[in-house]
C-alpha cells in the first residue's frame, strides 16, 4: 500500500484547485496523488461569476466576460445593470480542466489516477482510500467525491437543476456586448423559481440555460420543452442549431458535513459545503477557499477548518431563510429577486452575495426582501435547529 502526503478523491473543481494552488507553493514539493473517474477531457461545465478585475490565476481561460448584464424580472421590470468594478466572467470546463492539469503535469510529485474511489476513513496514521485500482494512505485526504446527506429534516435542501444548448442562428440575435444573467419572463409553473440565461459567444452563438431552484427535478423532456419555448417565444429565435447540451444537478442547502477537527478525511468542494446555499454559485468560493486550506497548511501544517464567529453564523442564517421562504413558498422566488436587483446598487448586491459585505450592508440589503416572510421563514429556521 503507496503512502503519500496528501491525496485528492475527485478531480473536479475542487480537487483541481486544490492542486493547483498547492502546486504554487513549497508543497509541490510533497507526494500528490489526485483519484478520479473521468479523464476530464470533456466540456461538461460551464461556470459564470463575478469578481473584481484584478489580476486572477484564470483570467487566461475566462472565455468572455462582460462590464453589464441584463436582468429581466416581475412586473415588467428589466434593466442593464453596471456591474460597478466587477465583471461578469465565463470559464468552460473544458478549459479550466485543460489549463490545471497542464500546470501539474509539469511536476512529478503529482500523480494522476482514472479509477472509481470506493470508501475513505480516518485512521491514527492518516486517510484510507480504498480504489478499484488498489489501496493507499496519506497524511490527509481531501474528499469531494463524498455527497452531503440532504435528509436532514433541520436543514434547508434545494437543488439547483438545469439544461443549457449552446445554439446558432443564421441571422444575428444577440448581443454579444451584454449577456442575460437572469430572465424571469418565463411561466413561472409549479413548485420552486425558475429563470434563463443567455451567454452570447458573438451575434449569431449563445449559450442559453434553463435554470430551476426546487426540491425536485422536472421529467427530461420538460427540460426540453422550456428551453424551445423560451428562445421561440422570449428571445424571437424560430430557427437555430444545437450544438452542445449541458445538463447538472447542484445542492443549495446549508447542510454542513459532520467532520470532527481531528480527522484526517477533510470534505472540498460540494462534499464539503462549498457552494453558496442562497444562489448555487461555487467557482469562486471554492477558489477562496482551497486557497485559504492551503494557508493553513503551510501556517498549522494541519488544514483545520476556520473557526466560526457570530457574522459567519449570520451569514449562514440568511442563506438558511432564503431557502426556507423559497421551499415554502412563502413569497415568490421572482419578486423576491427583482426587488435585490431593483432596490440595490449592484455593486453592493453582488457584494453581499460573496458573502463580503459588511454586517450593516447585509441588513440594509436585507430590509429590501419581503420582510413578513423572511421573518416567518428566519423563525422557522431557528426553531427547527434548536
Amino acid at each position: 500500500m503507496k503512502r503519500y502526503d496528501y491525496i485528492i478523491a475527485g478531480g473536479g473543481l475542487a480537487g483541481l484547485s486544490l492542486a493547483y494552488y498547492m502546486n504554487q507553493s513549497v508543497l509541490r514539493n510533497k507526494q500528490i496523488l489526485i483519484l478520479d473517474r473521468d479523464e476530464k477531457n470533456k466540456n461538461d461545465r460551464t461556470w459564470c461569476f463575478w469578481e473584481t478585475d484584478r489580476e486572477s490565476p484564470f483570467d487566461p481561460i475566462v472565455f468572455r466576460k462582460w462590464p453589464e448584464v441584463y436582468f429581466y424580472g416581475s412586473g415588467g421590470f428589466e434593466k442593464k445593470l453596471d456591474l460597478g468594478n466587477y465583471a461578469y466572467k465565463w470559464i468552460r470546463g473544458i478549459d479550466f480542466y485543460n489549463f490545471v492539469k497542464t500546470d501539474l503535469a509539469a511536476n512529478p510529485n503529482i500523480t494522476f489516477l482514472q479509477t472509481n474511489v470506493g470508501r475513505l476513513t480516518s485512521t491514527a496514521d492518516g486517510g484510507f482510500v480504498i480504489t478499484e485500482a488498489g489501496q493507499f494512505i496519506a497524511d490527509y485526504v481531501f474528499d469531494s467525491v463524498t455527497s452531503l446527506r440532504l435528509d436532514n429534516k433541520k436543514r434547508e435542501n434545494m437543488l439547483q437543476h438545469f439544461k443549457g444548448w449552446e445554439i446558432s442562428t443564421p441571422q444575428p440575435s444577440f448581443d454579444p456586448d451584454v449577456p442575460i444573467m437572469m430572465d424571469y419572463r418565463i411561466a413561472q409553473t409549479g413548485l420552486g423559481v425558475r429563470f434563463s440565461y443567455v451567454l452570447p459567444v458573438d451575434e449569431k452563438r449563445a449559450f442559453v440555460e434553463y435554470t430551476v431552484f426546487s426540491d425536485k427535478l422536472l421529467e427530461p423532456a420538460e427540460y426540453d420543452r422550456e428551453l424551445h419555448t423560451y428562445i421561440r417565444d422570449v428571445l424571437n429565435i424560430q430557427d437555430f442549431e444545437i450544438h452542445h447540451e449541458e445538463f447538472g444537478v447542484i445542492p443549495m442547502t446549508d447542510e454542513l458535513p459532520e467532520t470532527p477537527r481531528d480527522s484526517r478525511v477533510i470534505r472540498i468542494g460540494t462534499s464539503g459545503g462549498y457552494v453558496k446555499a442562497s444562489s448555487g454559485y461555487a467557482f469562486k468560493r471554492t477558489q477562496w477557499l482551497t486557497q485559504e486550506l492551503v494557508s493553513q497548511i503551510l501556517t498549522t501544517g494541519e488544514p483545520s477548518p476556520p473557526k466560526a464567529t457570530l457574522h459567519s453564523w449570520f451569514k449562514r442564517l440568511m442563506d438558511s431563510t432564503l431557502l426556507n421562504v423559497l421551499l415554502r413558498e412563502r413569497h415568490s422566488g421572482e419578486v423576491i429577486f427583482t426587488h435585490l436587483y431593483k432596490k440595490n446598487l449592484t455593486p453592493k448586491l453582488l457584494t453581499f452575495m460573496d458573502g463580503k459585505a459588511s454586517f450593516a450592508d447585509e441588513l440594509r440589503i436585507m430590509s429590501t426582501v419581503p420582510l413578513w416572510a423572511f421573518t416567518k421563514g428566519m423563525v422557522d429556521t431557528l426553531i427547527k435547529r434548536f
